[in-house]
């Protein structure tokens, strides 16, 4: 009976290791250091399809220019951040926003029926990484965060707090892509600019690509109406 137990036992944690795996993706990244950051941005870097950002200040050039990078490469890069933070020194947000990286900042308030104006921030620091793994903490994406604080981020692949954390992602989006065309802050007003300014020169290139096929269209006509039959008896004439 006891050998019977322990082999139920056995059975019991081999199912458990085979049927529940552990995530794939699970490590601490913790600051001030540089080999923690440049782990922050292979993971960044590592993105194929989608890379969701939830962060409060973006101020490291170096993680910029990974999101700007994916961005080029044709990931879907969005970016939330916060308002205020979005217009101090050093910040790379309007940067990154030029550079094609969808940005959306925090309204100033939070409103509530029947009640005052709330000030608020956007305070997350979080990213998720092709839908499947997540990178959070302390940590804001800044160069002193790295090379002085006491700092912390943990990525993990599980499924639960990659959903939640998405889930979050989602409504934050939906929420102040609804309020931006109504602010008045200085941030979204500038990243409207910007987008508007990106939405023109597209457009802009589209026509001139259009304009030049009609002119190749043009003269392609031309030189096979010079080189038809009856206008070469013409010119012998």
């Amino acid at each position: 009976a006891a050998l019977l137990r322990l082999a139920g036992g056995l059975v019991g944690v081999v199912e458990e290791e085979l049927l529940q795996p552990r995530p794939l993706a699970h490590e601490v990244l913790l600051f001030p250091s540089d080999e923690a950051r440049q782990k922050l941005c292979s993971w960044i870097g590592s993105a194929t399809t989608t890379l969701e950002c939830c962060v409060f200040v973006i101020s490291d050039a170096r993680v910029a220019a990974e999101l700007k990078e994916a961005a080029a490469r044709g990931v879907a890069v969005r970016l939330i951040t916060d308002d205020k933070t979005a217009l101090d020194g050093g910040s790379q947000v309007f940067g990154m926003a030029s550079a094609g990286v969808e940005t959306l900042v925090d309204p100033d308030y939070e409103l509530k029926s029947g009640a005052a104006p709330v000030p608020r921030h956007m305070h997350h620091k979080y990213a998720i990484v092709d839908g499947r793994v997540l990178l959070c903490g302390s940590y804001n994406w800044s160069y002193s965060a790295s090379a002085r604080n006491n700092e912390n981020c943990v990525v993990t692949e599980d499924v639960y707090l990659v959903a939640k954390y998405s889930a979050e992602f989602e409504r934050l989006w939906r929420e102040f892509k609804a309020a931006a065309p109504l602010s008045q802050q200085q941030a979204a007003i500038r990243i409207q600019q910007i987008e508007r300014g990106n939405r023109e020169r597209r457009r802009f290139a589209a026509m001139a690509r259009s304009h030049r096929a009609a002119n190749v269209f043009d003269v392609a006509r031309s030189a096979m109406d010079i080189a038809s039959p009856g206008n070469r008896k013409r010119g012998r004439g």
